[in-house]
């Protein structure tokens, strides 16, 4: 499966309100089973991107067009506990399925296969999923959206409400289903480990523009933007950047969390052993 936006212009106006412009001339390409980061500052439109991308917004001007392969474009937002509105776990995840007009035996197995994916305990199944804690509300929006069979899966702020247990579990979840099934990912948020941790690509929007279209390597060489904008590197990146600046014999330009790792224990090993270095 393949996304592709072709100038996307979005343009809100209201009754008696100056008209607003949250994305403007956007045009990327998303490859199907690739994992993309949306990184921008408050109000640069990732939101607007991910619902125009996934249908629930209709463009000012511009395309997006869906080709090959199987499966929609499913959008898991923000706070998902506020669309919640069955009376169980396995209502809610089953509701998309059963809107496909699905036989009741593949709607069953789909929700068996999603709720056991994101790791929910099976007693929780029953329940009504606002007596659930944040992460496990997490876990049955993101079930929901995969009850679906998304050939692409947007996230909006998937860690919002997590603690540091809950993000890595997510993180763990999102690594588990990618490896099972392929799905694309395109994930935004405003914490650069934890897209750091589940992408190779990153897009930085900026005013409803696409100000960069890049790799987690090449970020690094866009700190001054990301100054510009109060965004930071992840933290491994950081630190690499400046060991790098600092003289350190580091390469700072790394594309993923174990290449990352993997540098700076090098860098340690070789200190450790009497390299030389700051």
């Amino acid at each position: 499966m393949e996304i592709n936006a072709k100038e996307l212009t979005v343009v809100f106006s209201r009754d008696g309100e100056a008209k607003k412009t949250a994305l403007s001339g956007v045009t990327l390409h998303l490859k199907g089973g690739a994992a993309a980061a949306l990184l921008g500052p408050i109000g640069s439109g990732k939101s607007t991107l991910l619902r125009t991308l996934a249908g629930l917004i209709k463009p000012t001007s511009g395309s997006v067009t869906v080709d090959g392969g199987e499966g929609p474009v499913v959008l898991a937002i923000q706070e998902p506990q506020r669309g919640f509105f069955a009376a169980t776990v396995r209502e809610e995840v089953a509701f998309g399925p059963e809107n496909l007009d699905m036989e009741a035996a593949e709607v069953a197995a789909r929700v068996d296969w999603a709720l056991t994916a994101v790791d929910l305990k099976k007693e929780r199944w029953t329940v009504s999923p606002f007596q659930l804690s944040g992460g496990e509300q997490r876990r049955v929006a993101l079930a929901a959206a995969l009850a679906m069979k998304p050939g692409f899966l947007l996230l909006d702020e998937p860690t919002i409400g997590l603690d540091g247990p809950g993000q890595t579990a997510l993180i763990t979840t999102l690594r588990k289903i990618k490896a099972e099934t392929g799905i694309g990912l395109l994930v935004a948020s405003h914490d650069p480990d934890f897209l750091f941790s589940l992408t190779q690509r990153v897009l930085l929007l900026v005013d409803g523009r696409l100000a960069a279209d890049t790799t987690w390597g090449g970020l690094v060489e866009k700190v001054d933007t990301l100054r510009a904008y109060n965004l930071e590197l992840p933290f491994l990146l950081s630190l690499l950047y400046r060991l790098e600046a600092a003289g350190a014999p580091v390469a700072a330009a790394q594309e993923s969390e174990e290449q990352a790792w993997a540098e700076l224990n090098r860098f340690c090993g070789e200190r450790m052993k009497g390299g030389s270095g700051p």
